[in-house]
């Protein structure tokens, strides 16, 4: 569940909430910019200046001034999106209750197959709807800086009818499981919740808001086997917005949001969803988020304030929108700084990254990292790194790790994750609110390396996470941090360090036990389903004679 949403969430959810965050939003003052995109994703000269005449042609009203071609509103275009959305509401139950008529919606699925009710979720945007997208699609390739080549199918779905068709789909709608998705990014975070006896967020409240209350938000996707609807359209993309039946206009920074990800995927050839797909640590996820929905973010609050030629005048911030804005600051307050990392740093702090990496390098930076997206989060909070092209480091052998712990061949070869600097960030805040003390933690960070590993029969667990640090003075740091966040699960009791106490601390709960082993320039995290298993791994990691903690032949 908590996958879908964040995978959801990185791949469009407009961060709303940004403009009621920020003191101060800055102003683009300079003239923008026409970027050369690569060549891989520049149309024909016949089609771009179509497309350009299309999406500046004045609207008279009339279907034929629409520039969206009517045969990308298929079903298989907007499956992906509608499967995901129902699957991530039908999976929690969230919207069922006497008030929905979910008989008459059961006849409706009796009447017609499911791609006739999938596809029915949609209104293509047309009439002042269209020209609102025009305008704003206009202003955001100014402030962007990248040429819009054509203005991407923009869709509408009302809340109401949403919510209406996840509670009939919830009857027929399995929730998938983690092997289902073959998705092991976060795998072993989960798992070491779960044997810390914590319970983990699925979010689905948060949902409700997202729907139920005043607010809009948006989804950029991609269109799957566009060249089978259209030859040529491969990477061309949808825009959806969820609101009222109709497209308020003041929902200016929601539009811009989605058209910025349309403008990026442009730019880079088309790749950007491959990549979201091809990420192989949390790490690595959350610093392409940074730099997707920083960017985005970062320009819709220029666009807000940018002087272009009062594009932007028919377009007023009434109050309505301010009262939603309102809403959406105490929700974002009201979380915890785990919730809030989860959901919402790579709006909010991947805003703030990438400001200031545009006013030291420029727009050109950004435009840089779309095309190499970083690898951890560590290069985007430490510039130096990220101009050094500095790597976290390697470690240890984990096969070699498994022989030594597991000889017996019945346990299987471990999922691995690196969590990276923001995640250790954001783990001690847990345990504290203030930031500064849990930055000091993490900023000595250098790599870390978490595995869940599994017995072949499914009866034993074991996750265990290594963090090597740079400097001893933030290995101490550490030790104090996580020993603190240890001592935060109430679930957990701790238990007399009689053995090793300089190097060893140990904690049993209901649901497993913890151990915390700390070694030269690393520290060891080790959770398992039973003291006894815990005890086995952290003597076996505590009394290895490693000479070098990162390298993998030591």
């Amino acid at each position: 569940m908590l996958r879908v949403l964040l995978l959801l969430l990185g791949l469009g959810l407009a961060a709303i909430f940004s403009a009621a965050c920020v003191d101060e939003i800055p102003t683009a003052t300079q003239e923008s910019r026409a970027l050369e995109t690569p060549e891989e994703s520049t149309p024909h000269p016949d089609q771009a200046q179509q497309a350009a005449e299309e999406a500046t042609a004045p609207d008279d009203g009339s279907e034929d001034d629409q520039p969206i071609r009517t045969d990308i509103y298929s079903y298989r275009s907007v499956r992906r999106f509608a499967d995901r959305m129902l699957e991530v509401l039908a999976a929690e139950r969230v919207w069922c209750d006497e008030q929905v008529e979910v008989g008459a919606l059961r006849a409706m699925l009796d009447d017609h197959d499911k791609e006739h009710i999938w596809r029915s979720l949609l209104v293509p945007a047309a009439g002042e709807d269209l020209r609102a997208v025009r305008i704003i699609a206009e202003a955001t390739a100014q402030v962007r800086g990248i040429p819009m080549q054509e203005l991407p199918p923009v869709f509408l779905i009302s809340r109401t009818s949403l919510r209406h068709h996840a509670c009939l789909f919830e009857e027929i709608w399995e929730d998938p499981t983690d092997e289902d998705r073959d998705w092991t990014v976060g795998r072993p975070a989960s798992r070491l919740a779960i044997l810390l006896g914590q319970d983990v967020e699925d979010y689905s409240d948060l949902e409700q808001s997202w729907l139920s209350a005043t607010l809009a938000w948006g989804w950029y996707g991609e269109i799957p086997d566009a060249d089978e609807l259209e030859p040529g359209a491969d990477g061309v993309g949808e825009v959806i917005i969820v609101s009222r039946p109709s497209m308020p206009a003041v929902f200016v920074d929601v539009i811009s949001h989605e058209l910025v990800h349309f403008l990026q995927d442009q730019w880079t050839g088309w790749r950007l969803h491959d990549w979201y797909r091809d990420v192989e640590t949390t790490d690595q996820l959350q610093a392409l988020r940074w730099v997707v929905e920083g960017d985005a973010s970062l320009n819709e609050l220029y666009l807000l304030n940018a002087p272009l030629s009062n594009l932007l005048a028919d377009f007023e911030w009434g109050p309505e929108r301010n009262a939603e804005l309102a809403l959406w600051y105490r929700a974002y307050h009201a979380l915890t700084p785990q919730d809030s990392e989860n959901l919402f740093a790579a709006y909010d702090q991947g805003r703030s990254v990438l400001a200031a990496l545009r006013e030291d390098r420029g727009q050109e930076a950004i435009d840089a990292l779309l095309l190499d997206p970083p690898e951890s989060t560590e290069q985007l909070l430490h510039p130096e790194k990220l101009r050094l092209d500095e790597q976290p480091v390697e470690l240890v052998d984990l096969e070699r790790l498994r022989t030594e712990i597991f000889p017996e061949a019945d346990w299987s070869e471990p999922i691995v994750d690196r969590m990276g600097e923001q995640w250790l960030n954001t783990l001690i805040l847990t345990t504290t609110r203030f930031t500064t003390l849990a930055r000091a933690v993490a900023t000595g960070w250098g790599s870390d390396q978490m595995a869940l590993w599994q017995s072949q029969d499914g009866s034993a667990e074991v996750v265990t996470w290594q963090v090597v640090f740079d400097h001893d003075a933030h290995h101490r740091e550490a030790v104090n941090g996580l020993r603190g966040w240890f001592y935060s699960h109430s679930a957990l009791e701790a238990l007399p360090d009689d053995d090793d106490p300089a190097n060893l601390h140990r904690w049993d709960g209901p649901s497993g036990a913890a151990r915390l082993v700390i070694r030269p320039h690393s520290v060891w995290v080790v959770a398992a389903d039973s003291p006894a298993l815990a005890d086995r791994v952290a003597e076996g990691i505590r009394s290895r004679t490693w000479t070098n903690y990162w390298s993998p032949d030591s």
